[in-house]
């Protein structure tokens, strides 16, 4: 016991030896752990630092390069900037602006989509990412969650008008741009906006009446007067519509002289500029408007002329120009010509790409014309599938009923053609061009009565056209009912004068009095006759001596009194130069007879059979010796047949054959009637005598042929 006590008194301080050296090396541990808390905190502070200066350095670059258009090498400085401040607004708005610059618009719209928090949801760049991808409902439901602010509103309707455009809402669009024109009037691209959505919405009237009080901004903006031209060339106004083509030309070309460089640029070098383009095709369909064979060359090199450019150093036609610009060249053409030429252009203007950047008037004509050259292309199927998916595009659209009839009055199926036509009238009452349509399927078929009650149907403006007051006017004249023909003709010129128009009201009236004048010398009206010429001179032409002459004419036999008055109007020439007695005495003048005019066809026919009996007759050629006093023993009608055909030939021939049966002395006889027939054989003889001659097969049978 006491040897273990002293042991254990041994080895206590031992251990507690061993446990101040623990908490030694435990202290130094702490102070080493303090010492890298200390210097991690001053890493840290030193990481911050140089992080800012990198942000700084980053979003100055971005900064540089927006202010340089360079959009493309601000996008990874961005990103950068991002990377080192993710919760940066500005970096996220600096981000999107230039993904949205460099046309990225589904990143940009992920960016959006990422970025979006409580504070900011970039509702507007969202909207503008949908509208560029053509996503237009959708870019309508973003854009209502844009804020409501004054400067929000602003540009929230800007956009909207643009969606509505695409969408095809174009009197919700055009009501809006007239409405953002009213607060600020001195951005005139609202009023050329409003002006072109009313154009694209069949609405020429009212962008028309937009312009009436707008004089000074035609005399300066180039693009007032390009959209007002084709909504005149829309209401059928032809000559203001090239006032105002030409304007615009000339107002584009200073503009392009003065953006010039040099300034000392030649206007003959500027005729092929992208910029007018748009101008020389517009003018191109008025030239194809007004019809006429020189008319519709001009108009084709002026479209050849625009197809033909050639794009330069960041020059390039816009595509919608040249796809109207190839469709118009397409109608240019007559039915069957160029077909596989035709088919390549069309098929260019009717890409998928041009879906969204045509309005919905352009993409219809196109499609429509490219299913009419299917069809004259006998591609029937194909001309069937495609308006199968115009139907589906565009339902209830009156065009796409009249080339189904076509379609169907090309098979020669007229009955199909009349139902579908009269189908899509149950649908839609009043149609005009089905009216129209219609109405020449029942003439084509001898049915005027139906052709004249389908025209009478059309609303009085169309029906009081000139050339439709003609075909009414024919119809009824091929019923033998001129009455209803003269009530047509009073209805026109009533209405057309009691317009106040300008010129074009003026020719459109002297267009129906030509049209009643002739009607009425047919059926022999002297009073309707003078009626229509009196009319003409009073408003249209008064010093027209033709009509002058006709009215007097139609007076002469209804009241004799006027007619010495209107006669008295006519400028009889003057003759008292001339002397009676040296009239006697000279020659008779040749007097030509007064032919009525024929027609081209007929002259040329005429000249051509004159000429050749005028033609002289040219002397016979006789053979070198001859003598045709006295021309001897006449030919041999057999000179011109072979030998072997002719008659003395056969003779020798004949006499040659009797000789080719000889042989040997003795054994044949070779009397001249061994090969003469002598009679029946005697085998024929001892056959003719048999009484039990076997019937012929062929007896008892009935001859074959006609009767």
């Amino acid at each position: 016991l006491k040897r273990a006590v002293r042991a254990l008194r041994k080895s206590r301080p031992t251990c507690l030896a061993r446990t101040r050296a623990r908490a030694v090396r435990a202290r130094a541990h702490v102070a080493r752990a303090r010492r890298g808390v200390v210097s991690a905190m001053a890493d840290d502070e030193y990481a911050r630092e140089q992080a800012d200066e990198q942000f700084q350095a980053a979003m100055g670059s971005v900064r540089k390069h927006f202010d340089r258009e360079e959009y493309e090498k601000a996008l990874p400085l961005c990103t950068k900037a991002l990377e080192l401040r993710p919760g940066c607004d500005v970096a996220r708005r600096s981000k999107i602006f230039a993904l949205l610059n460099v046309s990225r618009w589904s990143d940009a719209l992920q960016a959006c989509d990422k970025f979006a928090g409580a504070e900011e949801n970039f509702a507007f760049e969202r909207a503008y990412c949908f509208y560029r991808l053509n996503k237009f409902q959708e870019a309508l439901d973003a854009l209502g969650k844009e804020g409501s602010d004054e400067e929000a509103e602003g540009r929230k309707q800007r956009l909207e008008a643009q969606i509505r455009y695409r969408m095809g809402d174009y009197s919700q669009c055009a009501g809006l741009y007239e409405k953002l024109y009213e607060e600020d009037s001195e951005d005139t691209g609202l009023l050329v906006n409003a002006l072109a959505s009313h154009v694209s919405g069949d609405e020429p009237r009212k962008a028309v009446a937009l312009m009436a009080d707008q004089e000074e901004l035609l005399e300066s903006n180039y693009e007032l007067c390009f959209n007002l031209a084709c909504a005149c060339i829309d209401e059928g106004k032809l000559g203001e519509a090239q006032k105002h083509l030409e304007a615009a030309k000339e107002i584009c070309i200073s503009e392009l002289m003065d953006a010039e460089e040099d300034g000392d640029a030649d206007p003959a070098k500027l005729e092929d500029h992208e910029e007018l383009a748009a101008i020389l095709v517009q003018q191109g369909l008025l030239l194809q408007r007004r019809g006429g064979v020189e008319a519709r060359e001009e108009a084709n090199e002026l479209y050849n002329r625009v197809l033909k450019q050639r794009p330069g150093k960041g020059r390039e036609v816009d595509i919608t120009v040249l796809a109207v610009a190839c469709n118009n060249v397409v109608s240019l053409r007559t039915e069957g010509k160029s077909l596989f030429d035709s088919l390549k252009r069309i098929n260019v203007a009717s890409k998928e790409s041009l879906e969204h950047k045509l309005t919905r008037k352009q993409t219809i004509e196109i499609a429509i014309n490219k299913c009419l050259l299917l069809i004259q292309a006998r591609k029937a199927e194909e001309a069937r599938r495609e308006l199968q998916k115009l139907s589906e595009a565009y339902p209830g659209n009156q065009r796409v009923a009249i080339v189904q009839a076509a379609l169907a009055h090309r098979e020669k199926k007229a009955k199909g053609a009349e139902e579908v036509l009269s189908a899509y009238l149950a649908e839609h009452p009043g149609s005009e061009e089905v009216l129209i349509c219609l109405s020449q399927l029942h003439a084509q078929q001898n049915r005027h009565e139906k052709a004249a009650e389908a025209l009478a149907q059309l609303s009085r403006k169309s029906r009081v056209q000139p050339t439709t007051v003609g075909s009414i006017v024919a119809l009824h004249q091929r019923q033998k009912n001129p009455e209803k023909a003269v009530a047509c003709l009073r209805e026109a010129i009533e209405y057309w004068t009691g317009k106040d128009g300008g010129e074009e009201d003026e020719e459109m009236l002297a267009a129906v009095l030509r049209i009643a004048a002739r009607l009425a010398l047919q059926l022999k009206d002297k009073a309707f006759a003078a009626e229509a010429f009196q009319l003409y001179l009073e408003k249209v032409d008064g010093s027209d001596v033709e009509a002058l002459c006709g009215l007097v004419q139609a007076l002469a036999s209804v009241d004799p009194e006027r007619a010495e008055q209107y006669a008295q109007r006519l400028q009889v020439p003057d003759y008292g130069q001339f002397d009676a007695e040296e009239l006697e005495l000279g020659a008779v003048p040749k007097v030509t007879s007064n032919l009525p005019k024929r027609s081209a066809e007929g002259a040329d026919a005429d000249k051509a059979a004159q000429k050749a009996a005028t033609k002289k007759k040219s002397k016979p050629r006789f053979p070198k010796g001859f003598d045709p006093a006295n021309p001897g023993p006449p030919p041999d009608p057999e000179r011109w047949l072979p030998k072997r055909e002719r008659a003395e030939f056969k003779k020798k021939m004949r006499k040659r054959d009797k000789n080719l049966a000889r042989g040997p002395q003795g054994a044949m006889v070779v009397d001249d009637n061994a090969f003469r027939k002598q009679g029946p054989s005697t085998a024929q003889i001892e056959v003719a005598k048999d009484g039990g001659a076997k019937p012929s097969r062929n007896q008892g049978r009935k001859a074959k042929g006609k009767k």
